[in-house]
């Protein structure tokens, strides 16, 4: 590693940890190590980069960020009359809103010549700019309130109107698949391009040969699987550097004038074509790079053409894309992962960007204390593992960049909470169906002596103390989801479960028919009770609600599903596009059908066929039939593992009855339904905790349960320790319940903290990945290397 890049990273890990360490409830205590870890980042910047934190730019990269982020905030301004480009601009820049896309969705209706019922518009300008905002704000060009732009392109194609239709043309329906016609049509197009390349120059001579040629480079770009272009482009590339670039970094023909938007064009076509124009493209100290060219022009500024601050922005989009391992065009909106790698990067530099911004907040926000800041950095660790996980698994463009989009979005959310009253309270109750463990460390000073005693007296290794009832709300979801419910359900008005607040009673449906809710958030209410906040799918009326797998379960499904059977009466539809859009065929009820994969799309997951197509991952409308199995998910007859119980508890009905609870020195199990199934702590009886002179690993554990966390953190486990012990030994730290069968290769998780896995055969059951990975074994087979991180997802 370069000693500037260990120099920074050095200080910024030296800060937070000046920021962990100094812990306490006294304010001046996290004033002071505010105040360190602020000297340690300025330092750490102004060794390896230059500039101190407040100036914002550190490296051309960081100029680039700084540079778009500008951009975008000029064109938001634009309010109502932002178009098609800015839409565009606005999507990967991550800033699009609702109401903007809709603006520019209006825009498009209005201005593209075909869809305002207009003539052709001259070369095709109208059209390629508005297939590109279509397809941004997630519209399908093919069907434009009853039209078909992407038709009228192709008729044009077969005739284009001028050369620069050619490749206006070629862009557009490069954007994505729209059928055989369209494809026949951009390979026609892109083989009548390459042969009006000049054989001698390696040039396209239009009318400003410097802005025809980058247009011609941009749309072969997006044609690199295409006879003959990968060629075109090397030639092209080499030609442009010898007789266009300029040592200040721009483009011109000999003895031409340079202008601005042959700056930003050209810049971005190169970038296109895989050219890294960060660096100078000739090997000599006094050139500069492309992008610095367009930087120091300062093409933001007010004063400047919207088209120009359009292309700028775009141009230094398609530069950072490119430079962080994106390949081809950002247009190429369904490239087969193209964006993938750039995504990646994007991701985990908004992960860094939001741990930057949740320092420098801590730094003036006095309530923000050491622990507040370490949650919330641990979160956002949390969520750039989810995403990447799903990036890693995307196989389209369009997929990676919404994925993360939704991952940045996620990021964004996170918050550092402020700092708990200085009185000691009572830990968190937790509590799901038939267990109630109240989390109470040995090493916490603020246990009672009763509590210690109980804990000290007791054979079982999970913590023990004696159940109380806290008014404080536990973590909320770190994600919201939609749920149905299994059961009948009340809404309350209020957190308050009482007789006037009950405002609808939900009755228990047919599958088909059971309502479905947003969670919004989770918490636990003053009556003690785990409940969701939650908002009718159909009525949009908002309430609260007792929450726990008794009463709802995920709506859409998110396991390996390969088959899959209509339950709707009124059938379904494959859709060409995972947003459901493009529709190829009606599917009748009872007919079956074969997956290849389930698609996370926001809150509402998809599946696509082995044919391609998408349709619905609605429980409501299908019903899995086959599912892929590996050896975690199996239920072998191993008898249920001995244990120990811990407590007792008495759940609450959906009524909003007050629970009661005990702890004994025996388990027992009162529940109101006789068909209910306890689930009981698990005694650890050999849990894996590391002698002083034996080798340790850490690993950091995450258990998901109805789009809620039940407990994350970390844990330290004697190096060769399975997937399995580590979890032993994280629940023992946490006081969770947890049951099992088998051991070793066959050991298998029933329960945690009473979400428990279902009969043989059925999908309801614990998965867990490593490092957003499922293994191909069991927990108790797969062995744990530093660093790594579990998750727990209940499946239901």
């Amino acid at each position: 590693m370069k000693r500037k890049q260990f120099l920074y990273w050095f200080s910024i890990v030296l800060g937070i940890f000046l920021i962990f360490s100094s812990g306490g409830n006294s304010s001046r205590a996290d004033a002071a190590s505010r105040a360190d870890v602020a000297s340690a980042y300025n330092y750490g910047l102004t060794k390896a980069k230059g500039p101190k934190i407040n100036s914002e730019v550190y490296t051309v990269s960081d100029a680039v960020d700084s540079a778009i982020s500008a951009e975008l905030a000029e064109i938001a301004q634009k309010g109502p009359k932002i178009d098609a480009w800015d839409a565009t601009c606005l999507v990967f820049g991550d800033r699009i809103t609702d109401s903007q896309a809709q603006y520019a969705y209006e825009s498009i209706l209005k201005n593209n010549d075909f869809l305002s019922g207009g003539s052709q518009g001259l070369n095709g300008i109208s059209d390629v700019s508005a297939v590109n905002g279509l397809v941004a704000i997630g519209k399908d060009p093919t069907n434009v309130n009853g039209k078909n732009l992407v038709a009228n392109i192709v008729k044009d194609a077969n005739n284009p109107a001028s050369d620069y239709s050619i490749v206006n043309d070629l862009e557009a329906l490069s954007t994505g698949s729209y059928g055989q016609a369209s494809e026949t049509a951009r390979t026609s197009l892109t083989k009548k391009l390459i042969g009006m390349q000049d054989q001698k120059t390696g040039l396209w001579n239009g009318f400003d040969k410097v802005d025809y040629t980058a247009r011609a480079i941009l749309a072969l770009s997006m044609n690199t699987n295409q006879p003959g272009v990968a060629d075109a482009l090397n030639t092209a590339v080499k030609a442009v550097s010898n007789h266009f670039y300029q040592k200040n970094g721009g483009f011109a023909e000999m003895h031409g004038a340079e202008n601005a938007y042959n700056d930003v064009t050209m810049t971005n076509a190169l970038a296109s074509a895989g050219v890294n124009v960060y660096a100078p493209l000739k090997d000599k100290t006094d050139y500069v790079a492309p992008v610095q060219r367009v930087l120091d022009q300062h093409l933001f500024s007010a004063g400047n053409s919207a088209m120009l601050i359009q292309q700028a922005t775009l141009a230094l989009e398609q530069a950072r894309f490119t430079s962080k391992g994106g390949k081809g065009s950002i247009f190429a909106f369904n490239q087969t992962d193209a964006a993938k790698p750039g995504e990646i990067v994007n991701i985990k530099d908004a992960a860094i960007a939001k741990k930057r911004s949740i320092i420098r907040s801590s730094i003036s926000d006095p309530q923000a204390t050491a622990a507040a800041v370490n949650d919330a950095i641990n979160l956002v660790d949390k969520i750039l593992v989810t995403y990447l996980s799903k990036l890693r698994a995307d196989s389209t463009s369009s997929a990676a960049i919404a994925d993360r989009a939704a991952g940045v979005k996620e990021l964004n959310n996170v918050t550092v909470s402020h700092a708990a009253p200085a009185t000691p309270v009572t830990p968190p109750t937790v509590t799901n169906n038939n267990v109630t463990v109240v989390n109470n460390p040995a090493s916490s000073s603020s246990a009672s002596s009763s509590s210690s005693a109980t804990s000290t007296s007791s054979s079982s290794s999970v913590p023990i103390s004696t159940p109380t009832v806290s008014g404080k709300p536990v973590k909320k979801a770190s994600h919201r989801s939609i749920v149905y419910a299994l059961t009948t359900v009340k809404l309350y008005r209020s957190s308050n479960f009482t007789k006037s607040n009950l405002t609808k009673t939900y009755k228990k449906r047919a599958r088909i028919n059971r309502p479905m809710f947003l969670v919004i958030s989770q918490q636990t209410n003053k009556q003690g009770h785990a409940i969701y906040r939650v908002k009718d799918m159909n009525s949009g009326k908002t309430g609260y609600t007792l929450s726990g797998s008794k009463y709802f379960a995920h709506a859409y499904y998110s396991a390996k599903v390969t088959r899959i059977k209509v339950i709707n009466p009124k059938g379904i539809n494959e859709y060409g596009k995972v947003n459901l859009t493009s529709k190829k065929r009606h599917v009748k009820k009872n007919a079956s059908l074969s997956v290849r994969k389930v698609v996370n799309y926001g809150l509402y997951n998809r599946m696509q066929l082995t044919n391609g197509r998408y349709i619905t991952a609605n429980k409501k409308l299908i019903l899995a039939t086959k599912i892929k199995k590996s050896s975690q998910n199996t239920r072998p007859s191993t008898p249920t593992a001995t244990t120990t119980g811990t407590s007792t508890s008495t759940p609450p009905t959906n009524s909003g009855s007050t629970a009661t609870t005990a702890t004994t020195g025996t388990t027992t199990t009162t529940n109101n339904s006789p068909s209910a199934t306890p689930t009981l702590p698990v005694a650890l009886t050999n849990p894996v905790t590391p002698s002083n002179d034996a080798k340790t690993i850490t690993t950091t554990i995450s258990i998901h349960a109805d789009g809620a966390t039940i407990a994350s953190g970390s844990i330290k486990v004697s190096s060769g320790a399975s997937a399995f012990d580590a979890l032993q030994a994280f629940a023992q730290q946490q006081g969770l319940a947890l049951t099992y069968k088998g051991s070793g290769a066959t050991t298998y998780v029933t329960g945690i903290n009473g979400y428990n896995a279902g009969p043989a055969g059925t999908m309801t059951g614990w998965l867990y990945s490593v490092n957003g990975t499922e293994p191909g074994s069991s927990m108790g087979a797969y062995t744990l290397k530093d660093g790594d991180s579990i998750s727990m997802t209940y499946n239901k």
